[in-house]
């Protein structure tokens, strides 16, 4: 039977874990100790660290990882470990360790790697030859931060051993002890004093002589002061190099490293933190990596060295092989070396972190040829090459086999105008992190960039037409933590992301936002992630129906109070086509009304995948705040609330519109003749047929009194009236058998007579009060006083019958109270008199 690769590595996975399942039920012995299966290397490990153990109790043999680290362990007894025979590694780091015995490690025939590391081992009689004979497959061995001071321990018994951690200590020149030459198969030493105590003056050519064969060496953080041409000459094999962190070094040792290196396997030059922190800035010369030529290296660190120039045609002696540059924090400045990277090889450049302002050193390492240089802020300098605005893009030099550039935490702080990269093939860039406050743009040639992170820049303004057409194959963009709230909103037609047609995830969260326009994603028709979380959003008022690729939509942490019914159609469209979509809502202000129902239901019942669903609150017509976690039994409470409340919201209605009704029905009433008389006013007006008033000279009326009458009672005014006023006194009176414009209605004619006549005279009886339009002539009459003529007192009764006051109207009654009347008499003598007061009456 044939058996893949990995259906071995379920089938030993499998098998491990029934194993550890049953060695777990016999753990109960080791009290505190921790046993679990290691995921990583799928085998049983047991963790006693930190538990103040003074001595190793006796243990199972099916152990195969166990640590006693940080304990107080002062001896290893002999047999200690007699029956792990199973046990591949072994910690027994930072204990009091300071005596190992012949036997202390007898049974471990098949450990793998040891670590003693920050004990008191420390002479030849602690650590003597025979203590780790018993290790014949040891691997990986650590015996740093001991108190062996220059000794180095014979380990050439330990013919299996590949990767040594150890001190290496030196008042002068720094040298591995012959003893490692008959190690044929060690490949890696780490000296570094990083980790450990590692402090030499300086290194030459006996310095490795004993190690030819080793691949793997680190020097970092040993104090080194010098390092002499030929040190390196004789490890051909070296694959990685590390000489960080030792800043006495500078740059002017590169040039015997490099050296060293020519024709040796060296794939990986770490020369990071080689130049002090308030040293003078510093040029990296052509004689200082020319020898590089000679080599295979893919990879350069070169970080925290306060490079601010590189020497014209240094890089040019770059081999083809190198892939990867880091010159982080450092302080580089526009110079003609851009135009050298036009013609290396390399594909991933990261200069990050450019400017950064460092606390000083508090234990600098003390060089004879140190130069003091006062504690000041760091002062940027900034590229300028290509800041000014140009009339077209100004271009931009990028090595044309880069893939990836890193300018993250540069300090850069401009406007980003139109510019052309040179030929390249890069496929990411990181500018996060800096002051890129305005992307005006266009950025041409950037036609194989896949991911564009830039995030973090106080951005506040991005043209429509930042994104050229050439941004054709962006997948990825990181826009978060700007502040493009202020401008996103206004891009109505989707412009800004027109060209994006590939694009697949985009971040906009921490912006500002509050909405987005409806069409500002119609381009992204193969977008999968939107994450537009903790922004201020109230409503999705964005299209997102037509995304059918969409399977991310974070919208966590907005102020959504619920979602609308278009919106829900729209991500039940995606759901249809997509089965894995998702959407975040945590966090939002949720709102459980009757109002907002729909949305509730739709939380209960929707396939969408809902993120932190259980998380999700919502608050209540009442305020309170409840758990969506139980979203159906939210739902049915809330109908039957909302269901209940039907009734007494049309009985609310119809009690409400009852009662306008009736106010407006009084109101209507009470005004009834004002509005009546503002009515035929308007008509009169709109028909001219009236003279406007001036003051009260009699000229300014067409008739001196008008006079209402009833039917009944026109034998007196006809007769008698007319003959006593205007026959023999000459007052023109208005008689509506007499005076009335044929053609115009009754009302018209009533109001208009009123209007221009002087005064209004009532001649009241019981037949006047009997007839609707004696009546409303008299209310006509009323209206004229008041809103025509300021309250003067236009009307004149008089009485021809006897009325009592019970007989009268309410509103005639208070009139007869206020003003002044007359009453007809029965007697010769009278009949005068009462003519006489009338013609005083209307002639005054």
């Amino acid at each position: 039977m044939n058996f893949t690769l990995l259906q071995l590595f379920l089938l030993r996975y499998i098998y491990h874990v029934m194993a550890a399942d049953e060695r777990q039920e016999r753990c109960d012995f080791l009290q505190k100790c921790k046993c679990r299966l290691n995921p990583v290397t799928l085998l049983f490990s047991v963790d006693c660290s930190r538990l103040k153990i003074r001595e190793i109790p006796k243990l199972p043999n099916y152990i195969e990882e166990l640590s006693y680290n940080e304990n107080i362990i002062q001896v290893i007894h002999d047999q200690a470990f007699s029956n792990l025979t199973n046990l591949l590694k072994l910690d027994l780091s930072s204990n009091e360790i300071y005596e190992l015995r012949n036997l202390s490690f007898i049974g471990l025939t098949n450990l793998r790697s040891l670590n003693l590391q920050n004990n008191r081992l420390d002479d030849c009689m602690t650590m003597n030859i025979h203590v780790l004979e018993p290790l014949v497959n040891l691997i990986s061995l650590n015996i740093k931060q001991n108190l062996f001071g220059n000794f180095q321990p014979n380990l050439t018994l330990l013919v299996s051993l590949r990767s040594i951690g150890m001190d290496f200590i030196s008042n002068d020149t720094g040298k591995i002890s012959e003893s490692f030459y008959s190690m044929k198969r060690l490949r890696g030493l780490d000296l570094s004093g990083l980790t450990g105590i590692c402090s030499v003056r300086s290194l030459n050519n006996e310095s490795f002589k004993y190690i030819p064969q080793i691949e793997n060496l680190s020097l970092s953080g040993c104090r080194i002061k010098h390092i002499n041409k030929g040190t390196f000459q004789q490890l051909k094999r070296i694959s990685v190099l590390d000489i960080s962190n030792n800043t006495c070094l500078k740059f002017e040792v590169l040039e015997n490293v490099t050296h060293d290196l020519q024709f040796s396997a060296i794939k990986v030059l770490k020369l990071n933190k080689i130049h002090k922190v308030f040293d003078m800035n510093t040029m990296l010369r052509t004689s200082q990596i020319k020898y590089l030529a000679n080599t295979s290296i893919r990879e350069i660190h070169g970080d925290s060295n306060r490079l601010q120039q590189i020497e014209t045609g240094a890089m040019l002696f770059m081999p083809n092989t190198l892939d990867y540059v880091s010159a982080r924090d450092n302080q580089f400045s526009y110079g003609p070396y851009f135009w050298d990277l036009l013609r290396t090889s390399v594909r991933a450049f990261n200069v990050s972190h450019l400017f950064t302002f460092h606390k000083e050193d508090e234990h600098p390492e003390q060089c004879s040829y140190d130069i003091v240089c006062k504690k000041e802020p760091v002062t940027e300098t900034k590229i300028k090459y290509a800041m000014e605005y140009r009339d077209h893009a100004t271009p931009l030099p990028i090595p044309h086999q880069l893939t990836s550039l890193n300018y993250s935490s540069c300090h850069l702080h401009y406007s980003v105008i139109a510019y052309s990269f040179t030929i390249n093939i890069l496929r990411n860039i990181d500018l996060s992190n800096n002051l890129l406050t305005s992307w005006i743009g266009p950025i041409y040639n950037v036609k194989s960039l896949k991911y564009l992170d830039l995030s973090s820049n106080f951005c506040s303004n991005v043209s429509t037409y930042f994104f050229s057409e050439d941004f054709g194959s962006l997948e990825e963009l990181y826009l978060q933590n700007n502040i493009l709230g202020l401008v996103l909103p206004y891009d109505y037609k989707g412009a800004t992301l027109q060209n994006l047609h590939n694009l697949k995830t985009i971040n906009l969260s921490q912006n500002k936002i509050q909405r987005l326009s409806k069409d500002f994603f119609k381009s992204q028709l193969k977008i999968e992630r939107i994450d537009l979380s903790e922004n201020t959003f109230q409503c999705i008022d964005f299209d997102i129906g037509h995304l059918k690729s969409l399977i991310y939509l974070n919208l966590k942490n907005n102020r959504i109070t619920f979602i609308s019914d278009s919106t829900v159609q729209q991500l039940h469209s995606i759901e249809i086509l997509n089965k894995h979509f998702t959407i975040d809502l945590s966090q939002n202000d949720f709102l459980c009304t009757c109002e907002t129902i729909d949305f509730v239901q739709w939380l209960g019942t929707t396939n969408v995948g809902l993120i932190g669903k259980k998380t999700y609150t919502c608050q209540l017509s009442d305020l309170t705040l409840v758990s969506l976690e139980n979203v159906d039994e939210l739902y049915d409470t809330l109908s039957k609330a909302c269901m209940s409340k039907i009734p007494i919201i049309i009985a609310l209605v119809a009690s409400v519109s009852s009662v306008l009704v009736i106010i407006c029905s009084g109101l209507i009433y009470r005004y009834r003749w004002k509005l009546r008389y503002a009515y035929y006013m308007i008509k009169i007006r709109s028909h001219k047929k009236m003279i406007p008033v001036g003051n009260d000279d009699d000229k300014s009326y067409m008739y001196g009194a008008f006079v209402s009458y009833a039917n009944e009672d026109s034998t007196f005014v006809h007769k008698q009236m007319l003959t006593k006023l205007e026959k023999e006194n000459g007052i023109s009176l208005c008689l509506h058998k007499r005076n009335f414009l044929p053609g115009n209605d009754i009302a018209t004619n009533i109001t208009s007579a009123i209007h221009n006549s002087r005064r209004t005279i009532i001649i009241m009886s019981r037949n006047f009060l009997k007839s609707y339009w004696c009546m409303f002539e008299y209310n006509m009459a009323r209206m004229e006083s008041i809103y025509e003529r300021n309250h003067e007192n236009v009307l004149f009764l008089i009485f021809i019958d006897q009325i009592s006051s019970k007989e009268l109207p309410l509103h005639i009654l208070e009139l007869v109270q206020s003003q002044s009347y007359i009453e007809y008499p029965n007697d010769e003598y009278g009949d005068t008199v009462f003519w006489d007061q009338i013609t005083q009456v209307l002639t005054s």
